[in-house]
């Protein structure tokens, strides 16, 4: 008789679990904005630091 419930509830599950997998994708929108803040983002600040302590001016 516990055989009979717990097959229910795995029929319930296996829906919410797609469901789950479809809302957590990563379009290529996200992974562009993602990509460019953690990569062109550090360069630009160092640039920034840089440029304020006179790095780049010439002796």
């Amino acid at each position: 008789m516990l055989d009979m419930p717990s097959k229910k509830s795995k029929k319930k599950l296996e829906p919410n679990i797609i469901e789950a997998n479809q809302e957590n994708k990563t379009t290529p929108r996200t992974a562009k904005i993602v990509l460019f803040v953690f990569g062109v983002g550090p360069l630009i600040l160092m640039c920034l630091f840089l440029f304020s302590n006179g790095f780049f001016n010439s002796p």
